[in-house]
């Protein structure tokens, strides 16, 4: 049997509210689903497990991990079963007839066929209240035929409550108690709609109330707490701040200031003036509106009024608005506080003297130091226009280009390659760019070198290598060893340094620069100077916290001595289960095109890394680039639906105070940083497909753990205790 076999069921489904219908789903599936809930729902014939088996008991504790009470609550007034008793209980119910459809079936035709011979009217209305469905009501039967009223009908007519409108309880309960007489409703009914349509601040002051179980119980609360009795200096206070706004008809202006009258006694001529009032418009416009005798009266001038406004707007409507000039000077900006507006005003003075906000140059504290110069920011007797620093500035930047043009550059060849370097004779070193190295050829592998390189503004640049090879200048051979840099480091393809030009002489000439043989000829006094530095030191460490010189030397030997080699498997890996098998998946997220050039230059990087693989996984989750502290970007996986339905690892994180006894006996004590610590661990291949995320580029899976997953922190725990178990048990 299948719940569509049930006929009450079959009913309930497709009538209910999505929402209703999302959460019998997800006790059935254990997902949300899509819009062919309903379906699904349909075609269910029944759990494959027995009460009280281990299935059962699993599956029981899983839906009061993700069912609230009020959720089961409305899954069991949706399936016909008592919603009494704990959460526990409830899910037990609901499990016990889920299990057996036929039983579920058998109980709700005994409860339809006892409900027809109930013995008195109590009876009968207490079991129409427990069934009473969330769309409709059946309404007592009469001995005049009278159709099923439902409380969508019933809905329209009664105005909702929410304790925070103008509209006073007393007002609304009148209403209220005129639609339920006029359909001759029964107690029981009139507490069931009375409790639907209560909104917002009334709704949640009900609901915290406790033995609410008939209709004169819910009227004496709301009377109680929303019985406020407006005095007459209130109301006519608001009647006179009321205006009509600009998206209100006059129609509704009239009924809303009726309404707000209700509130207390307020004569039919005062009340016509405070309507008047409020209307944005001159006397003179508004003078039709006076002399009326009775509201019916005014409300027909209401009428002719408004078909005036609107046939002034239409028959001119490139000048203001009827009424506008009115309005205009009534929403005019009132000044409050004349001292606030004052020192905001005088904040955004600039100061003409000194440049500074919020002063006049008349009481400028600086005006004796003369005029400033907004060049040098200097106070003298100039002005930025005859500023001799700008000046200066320009001759320099004219020097440099004549001479990197001119003097500085020569031919040096290597290996049949012909090179416009920088003769620099600052630099120490000979540099060359990444770029221009890879074209040369036939040279044999960089070394690496502990050098750095300083240049101007204190700036340091780490060569990629180095390497030995001959250049050619001038027909002259020189021994050289050469730093490669990257080409961001270097404006020039190639520099010449000292460790070259101290092999020979040069001879500056004009505008030449010639190499010669030592002793050929003297130097030049005129060279451009391109200050570069090298720093050949080790890089010190700093152990100076470590008071015990025995300690800190074997502290020092072990670093200098250590060489990443892995010399330790782990056989930790993640494994991904699901508690669905229907596969997420996303469509890739658009980007500006400076952000897809980061995107891709990270896939790049983890491809070349083998952190990732190209996939064809039908699972998919968006990625996402987050702002660093530093500005830079961080490229992330979106995993938000694949972790709800993601089963939880937990691991047990180790006791505090644990590790501080056993820290009791230790002399040294450090921190370790691991760069990129998740990449460490490897997924489970059967797990991959899970960790799919695509971009405009294609698909690809991650070999490694990735940052995202819920289980993430847990795995990586584990493998971090396997790493240092050994260490663990010593200590």
């Amino acid at each position: 049997m299948k719940l569509i076999d049930i006929p009450e069921l079959k009913a309930a489904i497709a009538s209910e509210r999505t929402s209703k219908i999302r959460c019998l789903h997800k006790l059935l599936f254990d997902f949300d689903g899509d819009r062919q809930n309903r379906s699904r729902i349909r075609e269910f014939s029944g759990f494959d497990f027995q009460p009280n088996d281990k299935d059962f008991n699993e599956k029981a504790k899983l839906i009061e991990e993700k069912l609230s009470l009020n959720e089961l609550i409305t899954i069991s007034n949706l399936l016909l079963i008592n919603n009494e008793g704990t959460k526990k209980e409830i899910v037990l119910r609901l499990l016990t007839y889920l299990c057996d459809l036929d039983i579920l079936n058998q109980k709700i035709i005994r409860e339809n066929d006892s409900g027809s011979d109930s013995e008195n009217e109590n009876e009968q209305n207490r079991k129409s209240y427990e069934n009473l469905s969330e769309e409709s009501v059946q309404l007592p039967v009469h001995n005049v035929y009278q159709p099923n009223i439902s409380f969508n009908d019933i809905e329209s007519i009664i105005m909702p409550f929410d304790g925070d409108s103008h509209e006073s309880i007393e007002k609304w309960i009148e209403l209220f108690e005129d639609v339920v007489n006029m359909f001759n409703l029964s107690d029981l009914h009139k507490l069931v709609f009375g409790k639907r349509s209560l909104k917002g601040k009334a709704k949640l002051y009900i609901q915290s109330e406790t033995g609410v179980n008939s209709w004169g119980k819910l009227k004496n609360l709301l009377l109680s707490e929303f019985g406020y009795s407006c005095n007459s200096a209130e109301l006519h206070e608001m009647l006179s701040k009321r205006k009509l706004k600009d998206d209100e008809s006059l129609e509704e202006y009239f009924l809303k200031m009726k309404q707000l009258c209700t509130r207390g006694n307020v004569e039919d001529t005062a009340f016509m003036q405070y309507v008047i009032n409020g209307i944005p418009d001159s006397v003179i416009r508004k003078s039709i509106l006076y002399g009326c005798q009775n509201l019916s009266e005014f409300k027909q001038k209401l009428r002719v009024y408004e078909k005036m406004r609107f046939d002034y707007d239409k028959v001119k409507p490139n000048k203001p608005k009827f009424g506008n000039e009115t309005k205009d000077r009534i929403k005019a900006p009132k000044i409050e506080n004349k001292d606030k507006l004052k020192d905001t005003k005088l904040n955004n003075i600039r100061c003409f003297n000194c440049g500074a906000l919020g002063h006049k140059s008349s009481v400028c504290e600086n005006k004796i130091k003369g005029i400033k110069c907004f060049k040098c920011n200097k106070f003298g007797d100039h002005l930025a226009k005859d500023c001799t620093i700008k000046k200066e500035h320009s001759n320099v930047t004219v020097d440099k280009t004549t001479s990197c043009e001119n003097l500085t550059t020569k031919i040096v060849r290597i290996n049949d390659l012909n090179i416009v370097s920088l003769i620099d004779t600052g630099s120490q070193k000979t540099l060359i760019k990444k770029s221009i190295f890879d074209k040369i050829g036939k040279i044999s592998e960089l070394e690496q070198s502990n050098i750095k390189l300083s240049g101007l503004g204190n700036t340091t640049v780490k060569p990629l290598g180095i390497f030995k090879t001959k250049i050619i200048i001038d027909d002259l051979e020189f021994e050289s060893e050469i730093c490669v840099v990257s080409d961001s480091s270097l404006s020039f393809d190639f520099i010449v340094g000292c460790n070259v030009i101290n092999q020979c002489t040069l001879i500056v000439s004009g505008k030449e620069i010639k190499f010669t043989k030592p002793n050929d000829n003297s130097l030049s006094d005129s060279f451009l100077i391109n200050v570069a530095e090298v720093m050949t030191h080790e890089q010190e460490i700093d152990l100076t916290h470590i008071q015990n010189k025995e300690y800190q030397e074997k502290v020092r030997n072990l670093l200098r001595n250590y060489k990443p080699n892995k010399t330790k498997k782990i056989d930790v890996k993640m494994n991904i289960r699901l508690t669905s098998d229907i596969p997420i998946n996303s469509s890739p997220r658009r980007f500006p095109f400076i952000e897809k050039e980061i995107i891709n230059e990270q896939i790049e990087q983890w491809l070349k890394d083998k952190i990732i693989r190209p996939s064809t996984s039908e699972y998919s989750s968006p990625v996402v680039l987050v702002k660093k502290k530093d500005g830079s970007s961080r490229l992330c996986i979106d995993y938000r639906r694949l972790n709800k339905i993601t089963v939880r690892e937990h691991f047990p994180l180790p006791l505090i105070d644990d590790l501080l006894d056993r820290l009791q006996s230790a002399n040294i004590f450090s921190t370790l940083d691991l760069k990129n610590a998740f990449f460490h661990v490897d997924i489970d291949p059967s797990s991959k497909k899970y960790t799919s995320f695509v971009t405009d580029t294609g698909q690809y899976e991650f070999n490694k753990m990735s940052f995202g997953l819920t289980n993430s922190p847990s795995v990586f725990q584990r493998y971090i205790y396997n790493v240092f178990r050994d260490l663990i048990k010593e200590t």
